[in-house]
């Protein structure tokens, strides 16, 4: 029987979240997770039930090795490494071949969520504007970086526009007012897709090119054309009859001189951080690595994301060692992470104290997906659904990783004991085929579970 727990947390700590409501962690278990205690306090640790806790740590521990080695050994293959470590204490509970970087999918999106909100702040937002000179009949769309651009923001920045317009007319020719729109889109630059993605830089159903403006709405290969074309024909509408409103190309850069006449902004990094993790977003993960490039003074490229991204990195503490980069989304099978790398990141992350801006990995039930309820482990997408992994619904939040032939899984559970654990289980080297990836996939819900103690 598992007996229910809540930790209780420093006033800074509770203060740090105040907006942010706590993930339920098991259906049997409500736990407010933290390491924002006071300084004098047993991170991890805490007795309001002493029969909830198991005081035989060690043992405790040695019980989620020997379940988690006894998984381990089939399914899975020999490309297989796993850490599972004690977050209070750093301790290794397991570590299997975890000397080894390997390719790690979509958990790469883990570290461009940790280095976006530590970076850019949670509460950062990227500006879609419309900018003019004086009475001048061209307009510029200029791309902010928004990798959600909905028809909702456009039609929007066409209403403001049409103000401006309308208060401000262009002079007539032949009795008719032109309106030229040119875009803007030169905040990103280099490759819109990076050439070690597999299929020629796959399909536009799992990433767009990546520019500076990503239309929320459809697909296509220029998205900042696609709602630049929707943008004019709301213009047209909300212009007087008799306007005509025509494009005039793209630009490398607007005049100093014009000034906006419509803005809007895009979500808060920490929700755009949050869907990236809950859905596995890839656009917003590529687009977030070239704001961390910009930020860091690099060039808003994949190269520039990926400097800025290890930098992040390395300032927080993370142990980046074997460490290799390519983009932020894990689509490239060039990416090498070790497991040892995610547990660090997941470690530092779990530090509300110290980086209250990374909190949202632990502590909101909106960013990692919770096992067999949201997102990416979603019941409805066979995951957690095993006799053996079900007991764990609830009990984990994790990010989900998958390629052709790599499948991960890294986040956090309590084990038995009542400590939060930080776990991160990386497979590469599987043969092609929806049996295997689902074989394995339960396999690593399972180990998972084995963290937990109810496997």
């Amino acid at each position: 029987m598992v007996h229910p727990v809540t930790i209780t947390v420093s006033a800074p700590a509770a203060r740090a979240r105040s907006r942010r409501r706590v993930v339920a962690l098991a259906a049997a278990l409500t736990v407010a997770l933290t390491l924002g205690l006071a300084p004098t306090a047993s991170a991890g640790i805490w007795p309001p039930d002493p029969a909830a806790v198991v005081v035989d740590q060690p043992s405790a521990d040695a019980r989620i090795a020997a379940r988690v080695d006894r998984l381990a050994g089939s399914k899975l293959g020999k490309a297989l490494s796993i850490e599972v470590t004690d977050v209070a204490s750093g301790t290794q509970v397991y570590g299997r071949k975890t000397a080894l970087a390997r390719v790690p999918a979509s958990n790469q999106k883990l570290l461009t969520a940790v280095a976006a909100l530590e970076r850019l702040g949670p509460d950062r937002v990227f500006t879609t504007s419309v900018k003019r000179t004086g009475r001048s009949r061209v307009v510029s769309f200029v791309s902010g970086g928004d990798p959600m651009l909905s028809n909702a923001k456009i039609r929007d920045l066409a209403r403001q526009t049409a103000a401006a317009l309308r208060a401000k007319p262009p002079a007539a020719s032949k009795g008719k007012r032109v309106v030229h729109v040119r875009l803007d889109d030169s905040l990103f630059r280099g490759m819109t897709k990076h050439p070690s993605w597999r299929y020629g830089g796959y399909p536009l159903r799992i990433v767009q090119p990546v520019r500076a403006s990503m239309r929320a709405v459809g697909t296509s290969d220029d998205s900042a054309r696609s709602a630049v074309s929707y943008y004019m024909k709301r213009l047209k509408k909300d212009l007087p009859r008799g306007w005509a409103v025509k494009f005039g190309g793209k630009v490398s850069a607007t005049s100093g001189k014009a000034r906006p006449v419509a803005s809007v902004a895009s979500e808060p990094v920490g929700d755009l951080v949050a869907r990236m993790l809950r859905v596995s977003d890839n656009e917003v993960a590529e687009v977030l690595f070239r704001h961390l490039a910009i930020d860091a003074g690099y060039s808003p490229t994949f190269r520039g994301g990926a400097k800025a991204t290890t930098r992040a990195l390395q300032r927080l503490g993370v142990d980046v060692t074997g460490l290799v980069v390519v983009d932020g989304s894990g689509l490239s099978p060039a990416n090498r992470v070790r497991t040892t790398t995610l547990t660090s990141l997941l470690t530092v992350a779990a530090d509300a104290a110290a980086h209250p801006a990374l909190s949202q990995l632990l502590h909101s039930d909106t960013s990692l997906p919770i096992a067999g309820r949201t997102g990416s482990l979603y019941s409805g997408y066979y995951r957690f659904t095993s006799r053996s992994a079900r007991c764990a619904q609830g009990a984990v939040i994790a990010k989900t990783g998958t390629l052709e032939h790599e499948q991960a899984l890294s986040g956090y559970t309590v084990g038995a004991d009542g400590r939060l654990k930080a776990f991160s289980i990386v497979v590469n080297a599987l043969p092609r085929g929806a049996k295997t990836v689902q074989d394995a996939r339960q396999r690593i819900d399972e180990i998972a579970a084995a963290v937990h103690g109810c496997s």
